[in-house]
C-alpha cells in the first residue's frame, strides 16, 4: 500500500465524521427547545441578507417598482388611511426609512426582512399543529417558496400579508386552544393588524370564521369568551380608520370598485385560470424540493416505493402519535382549503378581477398542510437535505444574479413598463 494514500483516506474520513458531526448538530438545533428559536432566526436573516443582494443584482438597471414608490411616499405622514389602501404598509416604510436612507437597496431590504420575520412567524404557527422537527421542515419549505423570495422583491401591502395573515392564524390557533378572553384580545388584535394591512384579508378572516363552525371542537370554542372578545376588541381597535374612511367619503372602497370590476365573463374565466395556474406554480418547487429532500433518506425512499394503502392508513389512524397535534391541524386543512378556492369563485360568481399577487398572502400554510399529514414520516436526515438544498440555490442564484440580470436587460431593452423611472415620485 502507498504510504501516500494513508493520509488521504485520513482526511477524507475526518471529512466525513465533520460532515456528520455537522448534520447532527443542525437536526438538534432543529428539535432542541433551547436551541431551535435560534436557528429558524438565524435562518430567517441568512435568508434576507442573501436575497437582499441578489435583488440588489438582479435588479440593478431597474427602477424602484411603483408600489415601493407608492409606499414611500405614504410613509413620509403617518394617516390612518391613503387613498387605495388602510395605513399599515405606510407606516412600516415610513418607520424602515427612518433608520434607512431612500436607496434602492433600502426597498429590496425591506421586503427581504418583511419575509423574514413572515417566516418565523410561520414556523411559529407550525408549531402550533406540528412537532419541531416538522416546523423546521415547513419553515425551509417557506423559504424555497419563490413568494419568500425572488417573487417578494417589491414591498406592498401584498407583501405585508406575510407578517400580519400568518400572525392572525397563529393568534387564532392560541385562542382555539387557550379559550381565554385573554387569548380574544389577542386574536381580535391580530384581527385589526391585518385588517390595516389590506383589505382583501377579509378573505382570510372569513376563513376562520368557517373553520370555527365548522370544526368538530366548535362548541367549545364558541362558548368559551375567546371569539366573542376577539370580535369586540377588533371592532374597537378599527374606530379609528373606519373614521377616516367615513371622512375620505370610503375612497379606498369605490376605487376597488371602479378598478376591480369587470362585466365581460369570458374575460374573467381567463383571470381566474391564470391566477390558479399562477399560484399552482409557485407552490410546486418547495413542494418537489421537500420531496427530494425525504426522498434523498433511504428508509423514507423505500417507504414511498413499497408501503400499500393500508399502511398509509393505519398512519393517519395514529395521528396523535405522529408528532401532529391533529385537532390544530384540522383547522389549518380548513382555512388553506376555503382561501385557496373560496376568491376564485367568489371572483366568478361576482365578476371580479383577480390580480395573481393577491394569492401570495393565500397560500403560506399550503406546506404546513402538506407536512402535517400524519402518515408522512420526516427524518431527521430529510432537514439537512432540504436545507443544503436552500442554501445551494442561493449560492447559486447570488453567483448567477449579474449575468442573470444582464440577460434580462438585453431582452427588455426599451421596455419603459420595466426600466422607467419612479423614485423620482
Amino acid at each position: 500500500m502507498s504510504t501516500t494514500s494513508i493520509p488521504s483516506a485520513r482526511t477524507r474520513a475526518k471529512t466525513c465524521l465533520s460532515f456528520d458531526r455537522f448534520r447532527a448538530w443542525l437536526v438538534a438545533c432543529a428539535v432542541r427547545p433551547e436551541a431551535r428559536l435560534w436557528l429558524v432566526l438565524q435562518l430567517a436573516i441568512l435568508h434576507a441578507v442573501l436575497w437582499t443582494f441578489i435583488l440588489i443584482n438582479l435588479k440593478a438597471a431597474q427602477d424602484v417598482h411603483m408600489d415601493v414608490a407608492e409606499a414611500y411616499g405614504w410613509g413620509q405622514k403617518f394617516l390612518w388611511g391613503y387613498g387605495k389602501h388602510p395605513p399599515l404598509s405606510g407606516w412600516v416604510a415610513g418607520l424602515w426609512f427612518t433608520m434607512f436612507p431612500a436607496a434602492d437597496w433600502a426597498t429590496y431590504a425591506l421586503a427581504m426582512a418583511t419575509v423574514g420575520v413572515g417566516m418565523v412567524i410561520c414556523w411559529l404557527v407550525a408549531l402550533r399543529v406540528v412537532d419541531a422537527r416538522r416546523a423546521f421542515l415547513v419553515v425551509v419549505m417557506i423559504a424555497l417558496y419563490p413568494i419568500f423570495n425572488f417573487k417578494g422583491f417589491k414591498y406592498n401591502p401584498d407583501l405585508l400579508q406575510l407578517v400580519t395573515l400568518p400572525l392572525l392564524v397563529l393568534a387564532y390557533l392560541n385562542a382555539f386552544e387557550k379559550r381565554s378572553w385573554q387569548s380574544g384580545v389577542l386574536l381580535g388584535l391580530a384581527g385589526a393588524l391585518a385588517l390595516m394591512t389590506k383589505y382583501w384579508v377579509l378573505t382570510m378572516i372569513g376563513a376562520i370564521g368557517l373553520a370555527a363552525l365548522i370544526h368538530p371542537e366548535r362548541l367549545k370554542f364558541l362558548l368559551s369568551p375567546a371569539p366573542w372578545v376577539a370580535i369586540v376588541t377588533m371592532v374597537l381597535a378599527m374606530i379609528p380608520h373606519i373614521v377616516w374612511l367615513a371622512e375620505a367619503h370610503f375612497v379606498p372602497l369605490t376605487y376597488a370598485g371602479d378598478t376591480y370590476s369587470l362585466q365581460d365573463a369570458s374575460q374573467v374565466h381567463q383571470l381566474v385560470a391564470g391566477y390558479g395556474l399562477h399560484n399552482l406554480g409557485l407552490l410546486a418547487l418547495p413542494v418537489a424540493l421537500a420531496g427530494l429532500a425525504m426522498a434523498l433518506v433511504p428508509p423514507w425512499f423505500t417507504l414511498l416505493l413499497r408501503a400499500p394503502l393500508r399502511i398509509v392508513t393505519r398512519a393517519w389512524a395514529r395521528g396523535a402519535n405522529s408528532g401532529v397535534n391533529s385537532s390544530q391541524a384540522l383547522n389549518v386543512w380548513i382555512i388553506q382549503i376555503i382561501v385557496a378556492f373560496g376568491p376564485p369563485l367568489g371572483a366568478l360568481v361576482f365578476s371580479i378581477y383577480m390580480k395573481t399577487d393577491w394569492g401570495i398572502s393565500l397560500f403560506f400554510l399550503v406546506p404546513l398542510a402538506l407536512v402535517a399529514i400524519p402518515a408522512l414520516r420526516v427524518q431527521g436526515a430529510s432537514l439537512f437535505n432540504i436545507a443544503v438544498i436552500w442554501l445551494v440555490l442561493s449560492a447559486a442564484t447570488l453567483m448567477a444574479s449579474p449575468w442573470i440580470a444582464a440577460r434580462e436587460m438585453a431582452a427588455n431593452a426599451g421596455n419603459t413598463a420595466t426600466y422607467g423611472a419612479r423614485s423620482d415620485l
